[in-house]
């Protein structure tokens, strides 16, 4: 896996080579992986970390998991759990997790973040709530010129529900 970093239209991308093929990401994305496994965002996840991007995963994973997944691997893990030792967010906070993304953002230029989740945080909350979440972070990710990865299982919402959750996203099949 490698990367190749270029400018398209004054905005800074980013190639990332994984395991189902290259991928063009554009700083400043959120990026939606509808599959039905985590397979294609766990080689991006690789793919972004070798490129040398500081990583967040926000993930129903323990920390401690993620780290035995990707041992050489520099990614800050924040489990997304109700309870729980160490660094975890509970999914009815969403203002947390904005704030723990946003957080991490903050002191890196073009940083990479995972949220996957996102079906177990519907579970918290209505729709509605979901989508103001969406928006926030998407606001978050254009401000920093961050890269956001979302898994989505595409079983796990109506299809309405996932045209709504499109809109905030470009898509990666």
């Amino acid at each position: 896996m490698d990367a190749d970093i270029g400018f398209i239209s004054g905005y800074c991308s980013i190639d990332v080579r994984s395991d189902y093929g290259m991928f063009t990401l554009d700083h400043g994305r959120i990026y939606m992986i509808i599959s039905e496994r985590m397979d294609k965002t766990l080689s991006l996840i690789n793919g972004l970390a070798f490129a040398g991007k500081e990583i967040i995963c926000v993930s129903r994973m323990h920390p401690d998991m993620l780290r035995e997944r990707y041992p050489l691997q520099n990614i800050k893990g924040v489990w997304l759990s109700e309870t729980g030792s160490g660094p975890h967010l509970p999914p009815d906070r969403l203002e947390k997790i904005v704030s723990e993304i946003s957080g991490f953002f903050s002191p890196r230029r073009n940083a990479a973040a995972v949220l996957d989740g996102i079906e177990y945080i519907s579970l918290f909350t209505d729709f509605r709530t979901l989508n103001i979440f969406l928006e926030e972070l998407n606001d978050v990710v254009m401000a920093s010129r961050s890269i956001l990865l979302i898994p989505v299982d595409p079983r796990l919402f109506d299809p309405c529900q996932l045209a709504r959750l499109r809109r905030f996203a470009e898509i990666l099949h």
